[in-house]
């Protein structure tokens, strides 16, 4: 009796080992991976794309070399973006090396080498630095990173600016410096 128990257990253990060794787990790790990669849910080469206000006029317009937004995200991530605020009185030009669009916070940030220039103004106003946050709702403008700001040949540093396009109103944060030079 005692032999026949032995003989039962290292039968049911042989046939766990082997349904364990032959068995294809590679299927199941492979859709688990799957799961955690992320997939472009909408992309576009050499886009432009035109925001209209509520009164129907043009708000701003954003183009770039690549738009892109992953699966299960609110962000979309743009390369070479070219961002244009459109008010009747003010038009801004803002180019930077990448940008994150945020459709939920209603956000545009810009980072490395950003420009943003002054249009149809002589001499035009030039602001540099390297991270620029943009509200597009409301196109207030922001950073808290250092500003070099000239125009003609006066120029400015700041650690830190906010602009509203609206208002045309512009705030240098803190240590600001520099020297102006009236122009005709």
């Amino acid at each position: 009796m005692k032999h026949a128990v032995r003989f039962s257990i290292f039968v049911v253990l042989a046939i766990l080992a082997w349904w364990k060794i032959t068995t294809d787990y590679s299927g199941i790790s492979q859709l688990q991976q799957a799961k955690n990669l992320q997939y472009a849910e909408i992309f576009m080469n050499e886009f432009e794309m035109t925001v209209m206000n509520e009164d129907g006029t043009p708000g701003y317009i954003l183009n770039g070399s690549r738009l892109q937004r992953n699966t299960g995200s609110d962000e979309t991530t743009i390369r070479q973006p070219v961002f244009e605020m459109l008010q009747e009185d003010n038009h801004w030009t803002i180019v930077a090396d990448q940008a994150i669009a945020n459709d939920k916070n209603e956000t545009i940030q810009l980072k490395n080498n950003v420009v943003m220039q002054q249009q149809n103004v002589e001499p035009a106003v030039t602001l540099r630095t390297e991270y620029l946050l943009i509200h597009t709702k409301t196109q207030v403008a922001q950073t808290h990173t250092l500003v070099d700001l000239t125009r003609g040949k006066s120029r400015l540093r700041s650690n830190g600016m906010i602009y509203n396009n609206i208002t045309s109103e512009l705030e240098l944060t803190s240590s600001v410096n520099g020297y102006y030079v009236p122009h005709d």
